[in-house]
Order: structure tokens, then sequence, then C-alpha cells
């Protein structure tokens, strides 16, 4: 089912914005921040400019492309061009994706962000796939939407992994994830199932206010610090099925629809 388009803000951003197709139902344009040395995003930069640009970059190299629609296409050129010639994987340093729009599939599955991930208020029409993703910054999601699924599987977050208030229309697969840093997803809104089965949590984990409509499922996950559930919602069942908590976790007050299920869980800190 296709997905209403939103209604363009009449604020422009506080970067100097590409205005490309603006009109006076939509003053503000295109949103998307000027390609240094130029006066349009990368979306709407001319043929020869954008092959100029991406020609230019190499792996590892940071890159500002706030508030740009990315189609497909344009998102695969992009990665390749930074793209590790000895890993095959794409290399991105401090990357600034905040209120991006990617219209299809985001494929960013094996990348490794070397400086902080940025992708607060970004909006994912389609699939988003990091998983396997390695981000040694602080990967920042806050306020994202995922209307598809978001898949996060086997990610390494080596610093904080924020995607407080974050939606999440479709799946959300953190299984298998490791996250060395806090994990906060304060107020975020999972409307499928959540699956954080096998994932591994060295610092803290909030979830403090956070609402699952789906299950949420964090069978065999291993909490080596506090795991905050305060003021959580739980439409369906919380499986915590032999789940190792290595300190005291706060799990209430919170509102389950279904089951919480803590069956073979490990809790030496309690």
């Amino acid at each position: 089912m296709p997905h209403p388009s939103p209604v363009p803000s009449p604020t422009p951003p506080d970067w100097p914005h590409c205005g490309h197709g603006n009109t006076p139902e939509n003053p503000v344009g295109c949103r998307g921040i000027h390609v240094p040395g130029h006066t349009a995003c990368l979306a709407h930069l001319a043929d020869t400019d954008r092959a100029t640009y991406l020609t230019g970059l190499a792996p590892g190299d940071d890159m500002d492309h706030r508030g740009t629609t990315f189609a497909e296409p344009l998102l695969a050129e992009l990665l390749n061009a930074v793209r590790d010639p000895g890993t095959g994987k794409p290399q991105l340093g401090h990357t600034d994706f905040d209120s991006a729009i990617f219209t299809g599939d985001a494929q960013f599955g094996s990348a490794t962000f070397t400086g902080d991930a940025q992708f607060g208020s970004a909006t994912f029409t389609g699939d988003a796939q990091f998983g396997s993703a390695t981000f040694t910054g602080d990967a920042q999601f806050g306020s994202a939407t995922f209307t598809e699924d978001a898949q996060f599987g086997s990610a390494t977050f080596t610093e904080d992994a924020q995607f407080g208030s974050a939606t999440f229309t479709g799946d959300a697969q953190f299984g298998s994830a490791t996250f060395t840093g806090d994990a906060q997803f304060g107020s975020a809104t999972f409307t499928e199932d959540a699956q954080f089965g096998s994932a591994t949590f060295t610092e803290d984990a909030q979830f403090g206010s956070a609402t699952f409509t789906g299950d949420a499922q964090f069978g065999s996950a291993t909490f080596r610090a506090n795991l905050d559930c305060d003021g959580a919602s739980f439409g369906k069942d919380a499986l915590f099925q032999r789940a190792v908590f290595e300190r005291a976790s706060s799990f209430g007050p919170l509102v389950c629809a279904g089951r919480v299920q803590l069956s073979g869980g490990l809790d030496p800190g309690c």
C-alpha cells in the first residue's frame, strides 16, 4: 500500500538548501544541502558535476547530505564511490544524513562508518538495510521513520546507538547486534515485531516509554549493564527467554497486553 507523502514544511532548514521544485504551495522546495562549490544538492546536481563530485570521493571520506532525497541508484553511486577496494565494502567517515529521504531500499549492509553516523529525522520509505554494518562513532537515528523493515541484524555499534523517538512501521530486526555503548530507544514506536534475539548490550539499554505494538523478542540477549523499560508499553508478548542480565534491571512500571516471559533467564545481579 502506498504511503501518503508528507506535507512540506514551510520552514526552511538551517543549512543552505537546494530549493529545486519550489512552488507557491511548497516555497522551500528541495531541502537538500548544497554540494560543496555548487548551489544544488546531490540529487539535483548536473550530471557532469555529480560525476566529478563522486569521482573525487575516497573510502573513509566525510560527507554531508542533509535533507537530500536518495533514490536507490543515487545511493548506490554514492556508496560505490567510497567502496574500499580491499574489502569490497563501503567505508564512510563522519556522515550526516539528517532529514534525508531514502525513496527505495537503503542498502548500507556491511558498510563501515568510521565517524559519527547521523540519520536523525531521516525517512526510509523502503527497507533500511544495515545488516552487519559497523558504527565506530555514535549512530544517531533519533526521530527517524522506517516505513518498511529496518534490518540491523549483526550490526556493531561501538559508541552510543541513539534511536530515541524513532518510528518503525515494519519489522525492526536487531538480532545478534552488538551495542558497546549505550543503546537508547526511549519513546521509540515499534508497530510490527521488534527482534533483538541474541543481541549483546554492554552498556545501558534504554527502552523507557517505548511502544511495542507487535511482539518484542529479546530471547538469548545479553544485558551487561542496566535494562530500563520504565513506562514501556507492549501490545503483544515481551519475550526474554534465556536472556542474561548481569546487573539489576528496571522492568517497570510497564504495560503488557500479552505475556512477559523470563523463563530460563539468568539474573545474577538481582
